[in-house]
């Protein structure tokens, strides 16, 4: 994630993951989103597994937004 926040849009591509870890997913949205709320994370070519660990860091994330 070096020298990322010096961008607006950040592009995953997923292509040829079969999975990523909870932490990764944990670090880059839920953590790296909230310290950087003004950049877009996309994330492309995401399989179920992928998708899954995603969607759980963000629900995490939206979350703990809801409550501040």
């Amino acid at each position: 994630m070096a020298r990322v926040d010096k961008f607006k849009v950040v592009v995953f591509d997923f292509s040829g993951e079969e999975a990523i870890g909870q932490a990764f997913a944990d670090e880059v949205f839920r953590v790296f989103r909230r310290q950087h709320p003004e950049m877009e994370i996309i994330s492309l070519n995401t399989n179920k597994d992928v998708a899954q660990m995603i969607s759980r860091a963000q629900s995490l994330f939206d979350s703990l937004e809801e409550n501040r």
